[in-house]
């Protein structure tokens, strides 16, 4: 095994410029030896406000994002991607479902290709799905895509978007985790429309995961720190998203 294989998994950060920078994530033990690699696409507008160096000043507590040490800790290269500055505003739906988006995540997947040669997936939260969804399902498919996990997703789009969202579900056809907890009380990606998320995708290899309990400490229904963003099991959520994704794989 070659010492490149035999690395450890590395957190990094990436924008629209896609130049790959490295803050630090701390961990108390090493990360385990990388099997996959994970992009990570926070919800809201996508803003994460990194700096100069990369590191993230503002990602408002997401919860893919807080996690990215848990990510690590079960050997999954980890790379964070930002909007800006490409949309300074951030990403609205119709945004996400753009054939402009869709470039930016084939250049986030060939920068995390290239950076690490293993198997990358794109992992999605609240308004981050409907970008994980485009990864699945946009035509021509996005090369070296190996896989999509769609956590907490919004389901219940604007008028004009939903069609397009629809359709790229329809398509997708790698393999798919689809995550939500029982008592998400958010009004655009409640439960229901996550278990006919599930359904509507083809994929021949998919699994749904359904969560409860935590500590909510959000007044916010769809906040970062509510069971839309599974406050208090983050670690449980994060491990079987990581058992997904490294079953199978192989250095």
């Amino acid at each position: 095994m070659s010492a490149a294989c035999a690395a450890e998994a590395e957190a990094v950060t990436i924008d629209t410029t896609f130049i790959v920078k490295t803050p630090p994530v701390r961990l108390d033990k090493p990360a385990r030896t990388a099997r996959a690699s994970v992009v990570l696409m926070t919800g809201g507008n996508g803003l994460l406000s990194l700096d100069a160096t990369g590191t993230i000043i503002d990602s408002t507590g997401n919860f893919l994002i807080r996690s990215a040490d848990v990510f690590l800790r079960h050997g999954l290269n980890v790379m964070m991607a930002d909007a800006t500055p490409a949309h300074p505003a951030g990403l609205t739906f119709a945004d996400r479902l753009g054939a402009t988006h869709a470039a930016e995540l084939q250049d986030f997947i060939n920068a995390a290709m290239n950076r690490w040669g293993k198997p990358v997936w794109v992992v999605g939260t609240s308004n981050g799905s409907i970008s994980a969804v485009t990864a699945g399902g946009f035509l021509p498919a996005l090369a070296g895509l190996r896989g999509v996990v769609l956590t907490s997703p919004v389901t219940n789009l604007t008028i004009g978007t939903q069609p397009t969202f629809n359709l790229y579900a329809s398509r997708i056809t790698v393999p798919t985790l689809v995550v939500w907890h029982r008592d998400d009380h958010c009004t655009f990606s409640p439960p229901a429309g996550s278990a006919a998320l599930f359904t509507q995708v083809p994929a021949a290899d998919k699994a749904s995961r359904i969560f409860e309990h935590g500590h909510s400490v959000a007044t916010d229904p769809c906040g970062a720190f509510s069971e839309h963003g599974y406050a208090g099991i983050e670690e449980e959520v994060v491990e079987k998203i990581a058992e997904f994704i490294r079953r199978g794989e192989r250095d």
